[in-house]
């Protein structure tokens, strides 16, 4: 039969095996919330990276299909910055949307024509920020834009002119 000291004991290795049993649960659950943290983390560090991105190529291809008409777009400069140039007729007057890079961001800057004396690169306002921006005249009636992240994530984006290839390119 069994004597008090080996029930005793089967108590105790009981206890131990229960207890390791629950240590390792403890340890792998942890290991799986750590796991879950840090891809957590780099989603949400991802997703911030293509949100500058997109939002970037989102804004300036709205843009330039709000202003699609002959002869309203054109690619200029503006102290040596390539510039996205949006023009507007109100009011009798000629007013100019100037999009462009400047000191890590998007810029958007809108003046009178009459009165083009805030033309300057730091007159814009800081829309979002973005490592390298970029618009060019791809072809007729096709404007390339061109946006990177930081981390190095890109997008670029061809836009077809409706209005065809009327449009400028200074």
């Amino acid at each position: 039969m069994n004597s008090p000291k080996s029930r005793s004991r089967r108590h105790v290795v009981d206890a131990l095996f229960t207890l390791a049993l629950f240590c390792v649960f403890a340890a792998a659950s942890l290991i799986v919330v750590f796991i879950g943290a840090n891809v957590y983390g780099s989603t949400v560090s991802r997703m911030d990276t293509s949100f500058e991105v997109n939002t970037t190529l989102m804004f300036v291809s709205t843009n330039i299909r709000q202003h699609d008409s002959v002869g309203a777009i054109r690619i200029d400069e503006l102290e040596g910055q390539p510039a996205l140039v949006l023009e507007l007729h109100l009011i009798g007057r000629v007013f100019e949307t100037w999009i462009y890079h400047h000191e890590g961001a998007l810029m958007e800057l809108f003046i009178d024509t009459e009165n083009p004396h805030a033309l300057n690169l730091a007159s814009g306002q800081s829309l979002i920020d973005v490592y390298r921006f970029g618009v060019e005249m791809a072809g007729d009636g096709l404007i390339a834009i061109y946006a990177e992240s930081a981390d190095g994530l890109s997008g670029r984006k061809l836009i077809g002119l409706r209005s065809g290839a009327e449009s400028r390119n200074n």
